[in-house]
């Protein structure tokens, strides 16, 4: 862990956060299911406990989450309503992120305040910018760090928490697929199933109910699949044409990455996705490679197998050849005795 960085536990963090008058939560940009899960657990929580809570977000919930936010308690960020807010909260906590670079336009004013800055997570590589972190980069998601904040203050299940917690399990584990889903993963989830959450219903809304310009977006972005390094890598992107033709948003391509790992004899994929100032890259792998030194080369990161960078100006056609040199060089590496 970085100097600097000052890991608690559970229970110290769920001290930090119940003695205070107000707490603003807030996650990273083009927010996840776990990112928004875990702030709506968390958030049901601490309203039980008599917490003065909100949360803003520097971007709005995507469509297939808006769910989550039947009762509108996700905010978007405006400076001349939130900055005061977060200037003058006791606690502010970054969810599901551990660089302030991920808040897009709310960075400047989360640096500035002076609130408490506290950081739940459970990715690789915290940055030095809160007081205290509860760290837990082994965790499925930061809604598995949450239900644990939960249970070690004593606090009871409801149906609302449950439901937070099992839209960022569900979702940051793949549903249920990828390495970190534990026996405790399974056991932890049945236990929200029991407060009544509903998993064919929540599945149906996230992966299975898109409008139709997501399906013909996914279409084209398949057929531009590109194998390289002797059919071990795939790599494809997203430009801006695409989403201008199809009528989607960045909000539409999460997830599309894993189809690039879904073809037999692929160890690694990328997806480029074209934003307003340059690309954002997602990595993925399986087998023995991982992908978070591999982002790194990015100035990315993240998890082992699941990680990602944004390259400011960079082009389509100009990082298809760095990553398949990266690639190359990563399956090259492995394969050497």
């Amino acid at each position: 862990m970085k100097q600097g960085i000052r890991i608690v536990d559970h229970r110290r963090m769920s001290e930090i956060l119940l003695q205070a008058r107000t707490v603003i939560l807030t996650t990273h940009s083009n927010p996840d299911g776990d990112a928004l899960g875990s702030e709506l657990a968390l958030l049901q929580f601490l309203k039980s406990r008599g917490v003065d809570c909100r949360i803003v977000n520097c971007d709005p919930v995507p469509e297939n989450l808006a769910f989550l936010n039947e009762g509108g308690v996700f905010e978007t960020w405006e400076a001349d309503i939130h900055a005061n807010l977060l200037a003058e909260a006791d606690v502010v906590a970054a969810l599901d992120f551990n660089h302030p670079s991920r808040v897009g336009d709310m960075e400047e004013a989360l640096i500035a305040s002076s609130a408490t800055r506290v950081v739940i997570d459970h990715h690789m590589h915290p940055h030095a910018f809160a007081s205290e972190y509860l760290s837990v980069i082994e965790a499925s998601s930061t809604a598995e760090i949450i239900h644990d904040l939960v249970v070690a203050a004593d606090g009871a299940l409801t149906y609302e928490i449950a439901l937070g917690l099992y839209v960022g399990i569900m979702t940051d584990t793949g549903s249920f697929r990828f390495d970190r889903t534990t026996p405790r993963v399974h056991r932890l989830t049945a236990s929200l199933l029991e407060q009544g959450v509903d998993p064919t219903r929540v599945h149906r809304l996230i992966y299975d109910d898109f409008p139709i310009g997501r399906t013909q977006l996914l279409g084209r972005v398949l057929s531009g699949i590109e194998p390289c390094c002797d059919g071990k890598a795939t790599i494809f992107a997203v430009t801006r044409a695409m989403l201008e033709e199809t009528s989607t948003t960045l909000n539409d391509v999460e997830n599309m990455v894993n189809y690039g790992l879904g073809i037999r004899g692929v160890q690694l994929t990328a997806l480029i996705t074209e934003v307003e100032d340059g690309c954002k890259i997602s990595f993925r792998s399986r087998g023995s490679i991982t992908v978070n030194d591999i982002a790194e080369q990015f100035g990315g990161g993240g998890h082992r197998f699941a990680s990602g960078a944004r390259v400011r100006g960079g082009e389509v056609a100009e990082l298809r050849k760095r990553i398949e040199t990266v690639f190359s060089n990563a399956l090259s590496d492995d394969s050497t005795p």
